[in-house]
């Protein structure tokens, strides 16, 4: 008499065990939402404490493109940097301190307050390189899945944490099923409507540390493009008083 087979080994078991694998979370499953913004939130996590380089590039029709590079320095979710190192820029400074934000320009004494959404240039903003983590400030469900550019993604509605205060209230986001990679996120207004869409074009490897190195931006509200490419990036231990404005000469101690 023949050993009876293993139920797994079975014909036709198979592939229904790997439609299982490959099965969509179900719609508006928060559980399922939060696991999948934690997956794709492993690469910011891996650089919450950097130093990077970027290039990026402004295009608008009927306009010449702008190109220029910037050295970025961030220390977790609420502290960013950003030196502006074109020439006819040299000593340009933006700096992000929890709610506060700064613009301070060479050969003035006092820096600029301005909105933590402030643009750094054409469609770039400080959102764009900030670290902060989707599980910290949003609460997601599933919304639906869908294919973009060729990958199997779910499509994840964003909305902002009671007591949060992120720079886009709601959010949707495409993450990959396969390496849990963000491939694309539509920034929404209180309003509904759409203030942008960023595309992760290319993800790699920076000195190790796993990063998106090619991102494209559309603005709706100001028409243009803007390509960020990811020159460099390393880990680094970051002194505080780097994401501090300067106390200028009579200004009261801080």
């Amino acid at each position: 008499m023949s050993e009876r087979r293993p139920a797994l080994q079975r014909p036709g078991l198979a592939p229904v065990f790997a439609l299982l694998l490959l099965a969509p979370p179900a719609r508006g499953d928060a559980g399922a939402a939060a696991a999948i913004l934690a997956r794709a939130d492993g690469p910011r996590s891996a650089l919450s404490e950097a130093r990077m380089r970027l290039r990026v590039t402004t295009s608008r029709t009927g306009a010449s493109a702008f190109a220029g590079e910037f050295t970025v320095l961030v220390k977790g979710p609420e502290k960013l940097r950003i030196e502006f190192a074109a020439p006819e820029d040299r000593g340009k400074l933006l700096l992000v301190n929890g709610k506060n934000a700064w613009l301070i320009l060479p050969g003035t004494k006092n820096p600029i307050k301005v909105p933590r959404s402030h643009r750094v240039t054409g469609g770039f903003a400080v959102a764009d390189v900030a670290r902060t983590r989707f599980v910290d400030d949003y609460d997601a469900v599933v919304e639906r899945s869908d294919t973009f550019g060729g990958r199997l993604c779910d499509v994840l509605r964003l909305t902002g944490k009671k007591g949060r205060d992120p720079a886009f209230p709601v959010l949707r986001v495409w993450v990959d099923r396969e390496e849990g990679r963000t491939r694309k996120i539509v920034f929404l207004l209180p309003s509904g409507k759409t203030a942008r869409e960023a595309t992760f074009d290319e993800w790699g490897s920076l000195r190790g540390a796993p990063t998106v190195t090619r991102m494209t931006i559309v603005d709706a509200l100001r028409p243009g493009t803007t390509l960020v490419e990811y020159l460099d990036a390393e880990k680094a231990v970051l002194d505080d008083a780097l994401f501090a404005p300067p106390v200028t000469a009579g200004a009261p101690g801080r």
